[in-house]
């Protein structure tokens, strides 16, 4: 079985002048990335993971929400193939303020030929002209359940107890029925703690903003396209960001250890340049044996000091590889995928949503270890390695 991984970013002289202009705009990002594997796993597990790829950088286009909780969700499915569907908005735009994105990968290695029932690869993109978004009552653990309709192309709920997706274009030939359940929250103590830890009693200043809704949840449904129907079985990521505008340089990744399993393997990380010449990550690895989270100052770095991070980009092999570390604790995370296999996609920006402006691939590899100590003069011990 091979691995996948998902990778994204922008071109690189759009964001450059996006970074100069640095306009206030509100971006929202809803999406769901389902791999799945019903071929037989030689190596075991599955990898969703997200990288950002530019031609001379890394970097990623999170998305940007002002709900109490909206939830982008990425979902490994039981083949090792991807199915992504994105609910995605910006306030004020002059063009194309919404979109709905959905694709579907199959599994690397496949071919059309393999079988004449499969579902072919697709990609498709709607910019509905209108968005409705209903704010139900609060929950008793403070979630704020909410709907998010886009007219003539689908809807997105976020409930007590599932998220759900319900995308229907006749035209298009497309039909979608997604629902993740048994979420399984960031921390296990407060169900809307996330990534951002204390940093998030701030967010209010900062331009952008990510929380994990889900680390992990159970993916069932059916989607269909070009008069083919297949179901839907995975583990699904979920996670928001909100705020005014995206760094100038961007990386994001998520990977899941099994597409059956929800207490496996779970990486999440997203970081990049937050301010001018300070760049600042958030990672949070989730495993039988560890459950760490990272966040600055730890995982910053300010012009050339970087005391506790490392940060290795070379887009033109498709490699990241990410050092973090506190007095006693260490996390090495090496990603990789083909520069080949990006797909682009819609982007926000500040007047709207530009095509083929991202680009994003599912297919690749993640490999962690994670080392520790007691003091910090001691040697670091390995105490657990592998691909997640």
């Amino acid at each position: 079985m091979s691995k996948r991984v998902e990778l994204s970013g922008y071109n690189l002289n759009n964001c450059c002048a996006l970074s100069v202009k640095r306009d206030l705009y509100t971006l929202n990002l809803l999406c769901v990335i389902v791999s799945h594997k019903f071929s037989k796993e030689v190596l075991g597990g599955a990898l969703t993971s997200a990288l950002a790829h530019w031609p001379n950088r890394f970097e990623s286009p999170a998305a940007n929400l002002d709900l109490p909780l909206q939830p982008a969700p990425y979902t490994p499915l039981d083949d090792g193939a991807t199915l992504a569907v994105i609910f995605c908005w910006v306030k004020d735009a002059q063009q194309r303020p919404h979109l709905v994105h959905v694709s579907y990968t199959p599994a690397a290695g496949s071919t059309p030929g393999d079988n004449s029932d499969a579902v072919e690869g697709f990609k498709r993109e709607f910019f509905p002209g209108t968005m409705t978004l209903n704010i139900h009552p609060q929950l008793h653990d403070k979630r704020v359940p909410f709907t998010v309709i886009m007219p003539d192309v689908g809807t997105m709920r976020l409930g007590a107890d599932a998220v759900e997706y319900r995308i229907s274009c006749p035209s298009s030939g497309l039909e979608v029925d997604l629902r993740l359940t048994n979420r399984v929250p960031w921390s296990s103590h407060d169900p809307l703690y996330g990534p951002m830890g204390f940093i998030s009693r701030i967010s209010a200043l900062l331009p952008l903003n990510w929380h994990v809704y889900s680390t992990a949840s159970v993916a069932s449904g059916t989607f269909s396209h070009g008069g083919k129907t297949r179901q839907v079985t995975g583990i699904a990521h979920v996670e928001k960001n909100w705020g005014t505008s995206f760094p100038p340089g961007w990386i994001w990744s998520q990977s899941f250890g099994s597409t059956k399993d929800l207490s496996a393997k779970s990486l999440a990380l997203a970081g990049g340049e937050a301010l001018p010449w300070v760049q600042a990550y958030l990672v949070g690895y989730r495993s039988s044996k560890v459950k760490w989270d990272f966040q600055p100052p730890f995982t910053m770095a300010i012009g050339p000091l970087s005391p506790f991070m490392c940060i290795v980009r070379d887009s033109v092999s498709g490699i990241v590889n990410l050092t973090v570390q506190t007095m006693a604790r260490k996390l090495v995370i090496k990603m990789s995928a083909p520069c080949d296999s990006f797909m682009g996609f819609a982007a926000p920006l500040a007047d709207g949503h530009q095509p083929m402006f991202a680009f994003e691939s599912f297919v690749g590899r993640t490999k962690v270890e994670a080392w520790e100590r007691r003091w910090p003069w001691q040697t670091w011990k390995l105490i657990e390695e592998g691909e997640c």
